[in-house]
Parts: C-alpha cells; sequence; structure tokens
C-alpha cells in the first residue's frame, strides 16, 4: 500500500515540479529584466520575419540562436553569434567556442533569460540609457560590482548590420568564468559525461545529482546500519518497528537533506537549483517518513492497549492511523504547493466546493462513517464478541470505518454496513455473566399429590447439590394444571458464559430429572401437538 502511494505521489510531484521550475525560471527572468528602473518601455510581441539564417536580424533572434545551439551543443555555431573583433591581446578568435560555452555557463548559473522580454525589431530596445546600436540582456555581479551583458550590432555584408553578443562582454568571460563559472569537480563531470539531454537538464547534470545521492548514501547507510543495530541489542518492546523506520525512511531522508547541503557550496546551473528546489523528492521522502512513523505509533499502541485489556480501542487504531496519515500527507503536499508559488487557499477553496459534491454523491458513506461513531462512543459490541445482530448471529471480528465484519456459527463473514447495524436490536452474547435454564415438565394426571411434593423435592435438591447451577434465583414450582397434564416450571441460572459447558450441564440436570420422575413413579407426557406430528 505505501508502495503504490509513493509511486502515485512522485508521478504527481515530477510533473508539477518540472513545472514550477519553468515557472520560477520565467519568474526570474522576469526579475532580472526589470533591475534596470530606467527602462520603461514596452516590448513588442510581434515576431520578426528574420531573413539571416541564424536569426541574428533582432537581439531577440540572436539569444534564441545562441540558446539553441548550445542545447544542441554545438559550441561552433554558438561562436557565430559572439562579436570576436577587437578581443584583447591575451584573447583569440580562435577560442570562440570556448568563449560561447562559458558564457552560457555563466548565464546558466547565474541569471535567467526570458526571451519573450527581449526586444525583437532590428532597431532594438529604444530609451534604456544604452546606445541605438547596444540592447543590455542580463546583469551578474562580481567582487560587488555589477556587470552588464550586452549585445549589439555589427556590420554585415547581406544585410547591413546583425545582432551579436558584445565584444565588451566577450573580452569579460574569462574574468567572470573564473569567478561565477563552473568548479572543478563540475568541470570533471562536464568534459567525461556525454552530451544530451533528458527533462531540459543536461546528462552530466543528471551524473553529478546521482553521484552526489549515491554518495550521500555511502556516508548515510553505515551510521544508520549501527543505530539499526543498537536499538535490536536493547529491550524495548517495538524495537523492529523503529530499527526499520531507522533504515527505511529516515535513512533516505537524510540522505537527501545531505545532499541539498552539499549542492548549497556547489558551483551548479540555475536549472539544476531549480529543479531541486522543488523538493519532489524531499516531499516523497517526508510522506514516506510520515507514514512509517505512524505504524510504529499504531503497532506500540495497539499492544499496549491490548495489554490493558482495551480491545475495543485497539481495533480503532487502524481506521484512525489512516485517518492521520491522509491529513498529515495533505498537509505536506499542500506545504510543498505553496513552496513551489501555488496558492494553498486556492486549493483548498476548490477542494472545499469538490468535496461538497463528493458529500452528496457519498451520502451513504457518511451515514456509514456516523454509524461507526455511535458504534465506538455507546459500545454496544466489542470487537471479540458474540452476539445477535437481527437474524444473524456470530462473532465480531472487526469494526471498520464503513463496515463491520462478522464471523457467523457458520463460519462464513458477513459484512454489515455501520449505519445498518447501529439501527438494529443487538443481543449482545457475551456480555451474559450466565446462561439461564428454563424448562416446563408434563406429569401424567395419575400422579398424586405426594408423588409431586416428592418429585419437587428432589429435583430442587438435584438443581443445589451442582456445582455449576447458581443458589439465587432457583424455582421448581407447581405452575397448574395443563391441558394434557399437570406441569412443573423448572428456573435456575447456570454459572458458565461458555455456550458448549451450558449444553453439557443442561443434559446432566435434564437426565437427572428424568430419573427423579421416574423414581417416583410418574412419567412425563409429551405436548400433544409433537406426539400428534409423530403420529
Amino acid at each position: 500500500m505505501l508502495r503504490i502511494i509513493l509511486v502515485l505521489i512522485g508521478f504527481f510531484c515530477l510533473p508539477i515540479a518540472f513545472w514550477a521550475n519553468g515557472t520560477s525560471a520565467l519568474s526570474v527572468a522576469q526579475n532580472s529584466q526589470q533591475t534596470d528602473k530606467q527602462a520603461n518601455v514596452v516590448v513588442k510581441d510581434e515576431t520578426y520575419a528574420y531573413k539571416d539564417s541564424l536569426f541574428r536580424d533582432t537581439p531577440r533572434g540572436s539569444l534564441a540562436g545562441l540558446f539553441e545551439a548550445a542545447f544542441e551543443h554545438d559550441y561552433q555555431k554558438a561562436a557565430k553569434y559572439l562579436d570576436l573583433r577587437y578581443l584583447p591581446d591575451d584573447m583569440d578568435a580562435e577560442f570562440g567556442p570556448k568563449y560561447a560555452k562559458q558564457l552560457i555557463a555563466i548565464i546558466e548559473r547565474n541569471i535567467w533569460v526570458n526571451l519573450q522580454e527581449i526586444n525583437d525589431t532590428p532597431d532594438g530596445l529604444q530609451g534604456d540609457l544604452l546606445p541605438s546600436y547596444r540592447d543590455a540582456f542580463g546583469r551578474v555581479e562580481v567582487k560587488g560590482s555589477e556587470i552588464t551583458l550586452l549585445l549589439q550590432k555589427v556590420p554585415n555584408k547581406q544585410l547591413g548590420s546583425i545582432w551579436k553578443v558584445s565584444n565588451a562582454t566577450v573580452a569579460k568571460v574569462p574574468l567572470l568564468y573564473s569567478e561565477l563559472g563552473y568548479g572543478p569537480v563540475v568541470e570533471w563531470f562536464v568534459k567525461h559525461i556525454p552530451e544530451g539531454h533528458l527533462f531540459k537538464l543536461n546528462l552530466w547534470e543528471w551524473a553529478l545529482l546521482v553521484c552526489y545521492f549515491l554518495l550521500a548514501m555511502l556516508v548515510v547507510i553505515p551510521i544508520t546500519w549501527i543505530a539499526k543495530k543498537l536499538i535490536l541489542r536493547g529491550d524495548y518492546q517495538y524495537k523492529d518497528d523503529v530499527a526499520h523506520l531507522v533504515v527505511g525512511p529516515f535513512r533516505f531522508l537524510v540522505a537527501l537533506l545531505l545532499v541539498r547541503a552539499w549542492m548549497a557550496h556547489t558551483t551548479l546551473s540555475a536549472n539544476v537549483i531549480a529543479v531541486v528546489n522543488t523538493g519532489a523528492l524531499l516531499v516523497i521522502a517526508v510522506v514516506w517518513f510520515i507514514w512509517s512513523f505512524t505504524d510504529v505509533i499504531q503497532n506500540s499502541l495497539r499492544l499496549r492497549w491490548i495489554n490493558q485489556g482495551n480491545s475495543q480501542s485497539a481495533s480503532l487504531l487502524r481506521p484512525l492511523a489512516n485517518f492521520i496519515r491522509v491529513i498529515l500527507v495533505a498537509l505536506t503536499v499542500l506545504i510543498w504547493l505553496e513552496h513551489l508559488g501555488f496558492n494553498a487557499s486556492t486549493i483548498l477553496a476548490g477542494l472545499g466546493i469538490g468535496g461538497i459534491a463528493v458529500a452528496l454523491a457519498s451520502k451513504q458513506s457518511i451515514e456509514n462513517f456516523i454509524g461507526t461513531l455511535t458504534l465506538y462512543s455507546s459500545a454496544p459490541i466489542k470487537v471479540g464478541n458474540v452476539g445477535r445482530f437481527g437474524s444473524i448471529t456470530g462473532t465480531v471480528e472487526e469494526i471498520g470505518l464503513r463496515c463491520t465484519r462478522i464471523r457467523t456459527i457458520d463460519r462464513s463473514v458477513i459484512n454489515v454496513p455501520n449505519a445498518r447495524l447501529s439501527e438494529m436490536d443487538i443481543e449482545n452474547i457475551s456480555e451474559r455473566e450466565k446462561i439461564r435454564l428454563k424448562t416446563d415438565i408434563r406429569l401424567d394426571y395419575q400422579t398424586t399429590t405426594e408423588q409431586i411434593h416428592a418429585i419437587i423435592a428432589d429435583i430442587r435438591a438435584l438443581l443445589e447439590q451442582h456445582e455449576k447451577v447458581e443458589e439465587s434465583p432457583l424455582r421448581v414450582t407447581f405452575k397448574g394444571f395443563g391441558l394434557y397434564g399437570l406441569q412443573l416450571n423448572v428456573f435456575a441460572y447456570i454459572g458458565t458464559t461458555d455456550f458448549a459447558e451450558f449444553q453439557l450441564v443442561s443434559e446432566e440436570l435434564h437426565f437427572g430429572i428424568m430419573n427423579v420422575v421416574t423414581k417416583h413413579g410418574s412419567r412425563i407426557v409429551p405436548v400433544v401437538p409433537v406426539a400428534a406430528a409423530q403420529s
């Protein structure tokens, strides 16, 4: 059950996480573009009809082409979007692909670029306090100084001019990369992992995340294994459950937290950080931990209450624990959605409206739940009780949230809805402290008064001398003159709650009564309808 829930949460979390990653990227991009407080010009929405094969007619087209080439890992092509003229003496245009790769790394690590915010006309953005031949597409901070990343118009034989990343920006790429680029660990992964993408992340980024997780598990597994051994050596009654909790969800949760701590000190791209910050795996780990921890609490309380003789409360633990699990998991998911930027109040309002529809559709289920509360509050029956429920006689095996499970005398199982059971006339046989013995004896009319007195005295003595017959009330009386015989009434209680034992005692007493009647020269006459049926 738990595995199914975790798989469902995983399928639910991952698409939302990647969607939220894209949403946060857009939000950060918008914030990045709005940092220029002096640029109050509305960007045109229409798309330009590009004439250049590399889309360098406009600032947006040039950046889009650069990002597309980088996504394809074609840095020779990416270099064509850089203005490699008039570079410093220590830089060479031949290293254009290297500069393009470093520039992409700087952008990925430090800023979001929303292409919809970039001007898409050959003239570029006007009124931004920059020369007409330059446009800004981002800003980075190095050692307390803010550096603007620029695009600029450069001459072109076919089109007259095209847009490229400014040579002034290209000249700063080596310095910016040394401060804002990837560290040596990430550089190793970039060089040794094959190129490719999965869910918009580079394969080397996935490899780095997997290696971090494996390394975290190598650290956590020995520690949790030692903790498990120490727990199992103790005298704690529920040590097996606690040990399972430590080596299962707790180990996974700690490993994820350790990975996040390491990543905080690692030079990763903004895409990876955004995906990790969504916390999809962390939500799964927390849900797993909550589910298992609730199991530990449930089992410990169940054993304690059973040992205290409170089996009724113990039987309620499972549905109650499931209800608490659902509430805690729902709260966890809502907190996670709030972290992603969703409005939890809106979600709850939507669930409330949907809840009304569900409530109307599940009227019978709600009635059964109320019936369950009635059964637990008034407690007419408990698990293990034998009783009569309408026409059903059997043993109560479980009182669930919807129905009660009854094992009949024929050993079949009947599930009675709690709403119907709470309205039944319930006879709880297990609650009786003794069983009544009541029988009528019909003697032949030839029986004399002396014989009747002797028979009554001997039957009373028979009952009083038997160890299982209660002293009071105990009656053997001459009831009167029946239509077909003289009627004696025998009334007593057998001191047992075991029906099988009662049957044996009843049999013994009935044989004794027959011997008493025969001893005093009388005889028992049958009930006429029975005698008539036999004849």
